[in-house]
Order: structure tokens, then sequence, then C-alpha cells
């Protein structure tokens, strides 16, 4: 082992800047390459001596004649390049890994390891003249993060929000923390297809989100059981609020259909699947054909944000099964065509659950036990009217304790293919806009007040014949 490739593997890492530091790992895999090579020859005499002396004693930090010791994460920098800087720090996030592009780079190309399954943020930055909407995807070996607008400047003072990912994000499962992993930064039409061009500038933070009190309802982890369905780490929980597990199935890594066994209860199912065939463009392109005893019975949209199904509440409605009867249950996936596809790096699953009691609003169920940010709560209230007699409802909220709000309008989409708007206020920083179907959001607690839900169309003018019943519901704790 000479004491120039200690020099050497510096000088490299120093060239190196798109790499984020880290420096003693490489240092450590370089001698251990070396010593492997070596192992079977004698040290040269000057080099040898010295280099054990310095081991001996210390002078070289943290790098001994066994096995390497792991390095300390060094403190990250601003890295600036070709006009671009990705911070070292956004707020508390704190950047893992930096790449920034050539000009006219239409692809970034370069390996990340993870160090541990967390709560990540993907900022792309995509800087072009081009007239025409362009996107920058982003994935992780071949695992699609998601894919963001390409904006035609960059302001280094108003960084994109990126793409989030928890730490239980089904990315984990095809990046496995500790190990490296490709990441793909590529330039796209909104259908995902690759596009280049020579006035476009790529690059890509990639930042460890730092926790952040929530302002929300109380959060915590999902409660799990013995009687779990688990598999590869993905989890599908007997019980999510009101709902039963009846039978769940994660296929192996790359099969593209499966079917397991349920019993019926009597009560209406919903369907939980888990597909972590994400889509590369801005339209669903990936789907699960589900049929009960060969009889078609629904297609979902691949959804695979996360290894607890459930905390992503994908659940669509079914039809009722019979109590007592077992039926066979085959999944397959398909491309939009509903032609069968095959995904070697990909996992696909799909959970049945009971769905338990629910309150009807002419088509809309409402759940009487539902889980909110890992709590569960209780229907104690629920108000309702025909669109056509009022544009407005309101609820009295209670003080001093967490609740929910449901709201929306079971109005069908107009022909025109938009919904009529249902806008909720008097929740402070927590109001939104539903349009179609209905919405939840979680309230810490806090004084007495009033949520109140208003028509709209999508100008925020009345609705001129509006249709469907609004209606508002109270969710409280039941823990």
């Amino acid at each position: 082992m000479k004491l120039t490739d200690l020099r050497d593997e510096l000088n490299t890492r120093a060239e190196t800047t798109d790499e984020t530091p880290d420096l003693l790992a490489g240092v450590h895999a370089k001698i251990t390459r070396t010593k492997r090579r070596r192992r079977t020859g004698a040290l040269g005499a000057v080099a040898g001596v010295a280099l054990i002396a310095a081991l001996a004693t210390g002078l070289i930090p943290g790098i001994t004649s066994t096995t390497p010791q792991p390095a300390e994460t060094p403190t990250p920098r601003d890295y600036s390049k070709d006009g671009i800087t990705l911070p070292a720090f956004e707020g508390a996030d704190r950047l893992e890994k930096g790449w920034i592009g050539r000009p006219g780079e239409s692809k970034l190309d370069f390996i990340w390891t993870p160090e541990a399954a967390q709560d990540t943020r993907f900022e792309g930055i995509c800087q072009s003249s081009a007239s025409s909407t362009q996107y920058v995807t982003i994935s992780v070996n071949d695992y699609v993060v998601g894919t963001n607008t390409c904006d035609t400047g960059y302001n280094p003072d108003m960084p994109d929000a990126g793409i989030g990912l928890q730490a239980d994000s089904a990315l984990w499962l095809a990046a496995p923390a500790g190990k490296p992993a490709r990441v793909v930064v590529q330039l796209t039409d909104q259908k995902g297809r690759v596009v280049n061009n020579k006035i476009t500038q790529l690059a890509l933070g990639i930042y460890r989100t730092a926790a952040v009190p929530t302002e929300g309802a109380p959060v915590q982890a999902p409660p799990t059981s013995d009687d779990d369905y688990t598999k590869d780490g993905v989890r599908y929980r007997a019980k999510i609020g009101g709902k039963t597990l009846l039978g769940a199935m994660v296929a192996d890594r790359g099969r593209n259909q499966f079917e397991f066994d349920v019993t019926g209860t009597g009560n209406a199912v919903g369907f939980n699947p888990f597909c972590t065939v994400t889509n590369a463009g801005q339209f669903p392109e990936y789907q699960l054909a589900i049929k009960i005893d060969d009889q078609p019975a629904n297609k979902v949209s691949c959804s695979g944000d996360t290894i607890d199904p459930g905390r992503g509440s994908y659940f669509f409605d079914g039809v009722a099964l019979p109590a007592g009867q077992k039926v066979k249950v085959t999944v397959r996936l398909e491309n939009s065509l509903g032609q069968s596809v095959a995904r070697p790096q990909d996992w696909i699953g799909m959970g049945i659950y009971d769905l338990g009691k629910r309150r009807t609003v002419d088509t809309t169920s409402l759940e009487e036990l539902t889980e909110h940010s890992g709590h569960k709560y209780r229907l104690t209230q629920l108000v309702s009217v025909e669109a056509a007699k009022a544009d407005h409802l309101q609820l009295s909220t209670p003080a001093d304790t967490p609740f929910l709000v449901s709201y929306g309008s079971t109005a069908a989409p107009s022909t025109e293919g938009n919904s009529d708007v249902v806008h909720l206020t008097g929740l402070g920083d927590e109001i939104g806009d539903q349009a179609g179907g209905y919405g939840t959001v979680g309230i810490a607690a806090r004084p007495a007040g009033t949520a109140k839900i208003t028509l709209r169309d999508f100008n925020e003018r009345p609705v001129k014949r509006p249709q469907g019943t609004l209606f508002i519901a109270l969710y409280l704790p039941a823990d």
C-alpha cells in the first residue's frame, strides 16, 4: 500500500464535485481493495514501514490495518455550477446528494446510496427557454419518483417544493438503504416520452426532510397486529378504522398476475391495490384488473406510494360478497389499453376489505369508523341539503379536541367533464376545494367554531342548475 494512493483518492474526490461528499468511505474502500490485491506480496521497505508506523500511531485517523470503520457523515455545503446552486440546507432540510448537468444535457444519470429509509425530498430543476411544455421525470432504480413541470426560468431564491416521499414509501423496496442506487433525471413530454433539446439545463437535489410538528390532527404510527398480512416489507393491516381484511396477497417481484381466495361476509367490500409500477407521464398508464370468480369486477390505477397500502386510503368500492361464500380473486397488471404487461423490477398486490358500517347520502357512503394519521375517529354528526335548495351548509365544531370534517357533493361530473366545486371555510388554514366525491381534513384541538361549505363553479360563480346533495360530517376521536 503506497501513501500516494491516499493522495490520489483525495485528489479524485476533490475533482468530482457533483458527488455528495463521502471522503472517508472512499478512502476506506480504496485501501481495502489495494490491500486485497497485494496481500500475497511484501510492502516496499520505505513506504511499507512508513504506512505501518502511521497506522500504529494513529497519524491517519479512522484507518486501521483491519476492517475499515464507517465514516462520519460530512457537513454538507452549497453546490454551485453553471448558474445553478443547490443549497446545503433549505430550512431544516439537509442536502444528501446533488447533481447539476451541463447546459444542453437532457438526461442526468448518477449513483446515490441512501443512508436509510427516511422522509426524503427530490427537488428537480429544469431551466429551459423552450416554448412548449416539458417535464422532468425522476426515477431511482427504475422506480418513478415523480414528474415536475419544466420552468422557463430558474430563481434560486424561490426553490421548488419538490417531490416528497415518506419513510414508508415503496421507493425503499426498489432502493434499499446502504446499497448504491441508479438515479436518472430525464426531460420528457406529458406522456413520459424522452425529449432532447439543447436549450435546457437539469439539476437535482436530494434532501433529507426534517421532521416538523404537525398543525393538523395528531399523528401516530398506525396500529399493527399479528393478524396482518405481510410480505417483502409490505403490510396489509387486519383492521383499518372500521374496515376488516378478508384476504390479501403480494406477488413475487416481477410477477404480473396472481390469485387468492376470500370468504364473503354479506357486506360490501373494498379493493385496496398495491403496485410499484409508477407512471413516467402525466396520464395513468398502468392498472390492476380484478376478477371475482373469473368475472370482471373492477380496474384500478396502480397505487404504490406506501408499503402500508391502508395508510394511502386507496379503497375502491366493489360488490357485496355473499356471506360464507368463498370466491377466487384474480389480479392482473395491464396497460391503459387492457393489455397484459411484464415489469420484472416491480411488485403488485391486492387487499380485499369488508368496508364495515357506513352511512349513506344519496349514492355516497361515509364510514362510521375511520382512520386518520394513525388514529381512529367515529362519525358523530352528518348534515346534508339538496343543492337545488341551498348552495351552502354549515356545522358546529367542538372545542379542545381534535376532529375530522368530511365534506363534498353527490353531484356527478358535468357533461363538459368538470364538477361543481365545494369550498370549505371556517377551519383556519385548513380550507380546500372538493370537485366530485368528498374530502376529509384533520383539525387539531382548538376553540369551538363553525365549518362551512359553499357550492360554486370553477369560476367561483353560483351554480345555475345544481345537482345532487351537499353534505358535511363531523368525526370525533375513538381511540
